[in-house]
């Protein structure tokens, strides 16, 4: 089976304490800055079909073009985070690619069996996808996003700091 999506440019760790994980990113590992929203806007999520209201906080950083996002759901019902933690205790969740047709990429994968376990908007319009390729929470999760220019640019921020990253600040917030 040929792979159907881009270049990964994340890989997601869902984690039950985004804090400590930041710290330890930063200072075991020498990754940062971390770039932390407490809460991501969302605009419509939906979990296995159904409305879903899980909040989530995100840090994001970048390793030689390699970012490395964490997420702690921090309120909400059930959700893949959620359920994701509650049987790992947390890690390696997921890898991210970008697509620039999100629908037409979510169609192919239909085609193959696979559907969307969790996706939905950003308030900024930003169309996402966790598919369901890992039944057995494995950090197996592929997650397909459709960038805006905005999103390509914060992006390119988070590189840029990466790579002039002196060491000292672990963590830039966002709110």
């Amino acid at each position: 089976m040929t792979a159907r999506f881009g270049e990964i440019v994340q890989m997601g760790y869902v984690v039950p304490d985004l804090d400590a994980a930041v710290d330890h990113w930063a200072t075991v590992l020498g990754v940062g800055p971390f770039f932390v929203a407490s809460k991501v806007p969302y605009a419509q999520v939906h979990y296995r079909g159904q409305s879903c209201d899980a909040e989530i906080s995100v840090a994001l950083a970048s390793h030689r073009g390699m970012q490395i996002e964490i997420i702690q759901q921090v309120a909400g019902g059930t959700s893949m985070f959620s359920e994701f933690v509650a049987k790992t205790g947390g890690g390696l969740h997921h890898v991210c690619a970008l697509c620039e047709d999100l629908e037409g990429e979510l169609a192919v994968w239909s085609a193959r069996g696979v559907n969307v376990e969790m996706g939905g908007v950003t308030t900024a319009g930003v169309p996402f996808a966790y598919l369901d390729t890992d039944p057995d929470h494995q950090g197996r999760v592929l997650e397909l996003v459709q960038p805006s220019k905005g999103l390509l640019r914060f992006f390119e921020k988070i590189e840029a700091a990466g790579a002039s990253w002196d060491g000292t600040t672990a963590r830039i917030d966002l709110g």
